[in-house]
């Protein structure tokens, strides 16, 4: 096969990978014209080269957030960010201006923005946004007047230092002045934003929250590495597909992954169901938490089968 049918080939499996239809091996090696054997080599390849292979039971798909897509989409793309940010800027004209409204559906059909398509909410959370932004280019105090606490069911004013927004700028990060904590909180549960004219005074203080790739969050980070064969890889990348730019290939059969962690709870839960087949080579606060939790298994015994009712013990109405 030549150089250039292959690389058709390889595009028009990139593009059946990303078409939202469920497709399984079989069906992909089909596309490609070879076996599932070789399939499974262009997955790798693929994987090397940026891109985020999903597989959930028999099927696969190719993740829209690869890093090979984001490169190219930040060139011709908005951020999501950037869509919101518009997606408000629009909002706020498009009562006088068809086309501004026109676009604005665009916005919220391509980069899935439904969650700003009530009005009256999404310029609410615009608002406080916008101030928040002022706030942190500046570096000043604000009122979170009127925030409502799901935890403490209470609606109270909060004087914080806001340095940094979390997803979609849903949340912000802030440093409360009265607690000296920093806290996240929901853009959306803020009445108003007031900006003081105060300079921060707690910057050292400021962490953001890191949430890693098994959903845990904290403010620490712990640097992981491990040492991973071929099934320890393989299953690593299949349950954690976003695993696939932390695992780097070390020699024949074996691979480094490298990540930082919030906490030791999820990986150790992947390193003791695969033991013999995962070294940890660091870091020490793993190791630590590994023997901690090994320090309390007590060996298996094998329960004992419960004992047969005698005949005839079955009582008859």
């Amino acid at each position: 096969m030549s150089s250039s049918s292959t690389l058709s080939k390889w595009l028009e499996l990139i593009k059946t990978m990303t078409d939202g239809q469920n497709h399984t091996a079989s069906d992909l090696s089909a596309v490609l014209g070879t076996s599932v054997r070789n399939l499974y080599y262009t997955l790798d390849v693929l994987r090397e080269s940026g891109f985020v292979v999903i597989h959930e039971r028999r099927y696969f798909h190719l993740d829209p957030r690869s890093p090979f897509f984001q490169s190219i989409a930040s060139a011709v793309d908005f951020t999501e960010n950037e869509a919101v940010y518009l997606h408000g800027l629009l909002t706020a004209v498009e009562k006088d201006n068809a086309m501004a409204s026109m676009l604005k559906r665009k916005l919220e059909r391509y980069y899935n923005l439904s969650q700003y398509t009530d009005v009256r909410v999404q310029r609410h959370v615009y608002n406080n946004v916008t101030q928040l932004e002022r706030a942190m280019r500046r570096k000043l105090v604000v009122i979170l007047h009127g925030y409502s606490s799901p935890h403490s069911q209470t609606v109270t004013d909060r004087v914080v230092e806001p340095f940094a927004f979390l997803g979609d700028k849903n949340d912000v990060r802030a440093f409360e002045v009265k607690s000296g904590v920093n806290k996240t909180f929901k853009v959306a549960r803020i009445q108003s934003v007031e900006i003081v004219d105060a300079p921060w005074f707690n910057e050292s203080k400021h962490k953001e929250v890191f949430t890693d790739m098994f959903m845990f969050a904290g403010e620490e980070k712990h640097r992981v590495c491990l040492r991973l064969d071929l099934l320890a890889r393989n299953l690593m990348l299949e349950e954690f597909p976003h695993s696939s730019a932390m695992i780097a290939p070390e020699d024949h059969g074996r691979w480094l992954f490298e990540a930082d962690l919030a906490s030791y709870i999820g990986i150790a839960r992947f390193v003791m169901g695969l033991f013999d087949h995962v070294e940890v080579l660091g870091d020490a606060g793993l190791v630590a938490f590994l023997n901690d939790k090994m320090s309390k298994w007590k060996p298996l015994e094998l329960s004992a089968p419960a004992e047969a009712m005698p005949e005839g013990t079955l009582g008859h109405g």
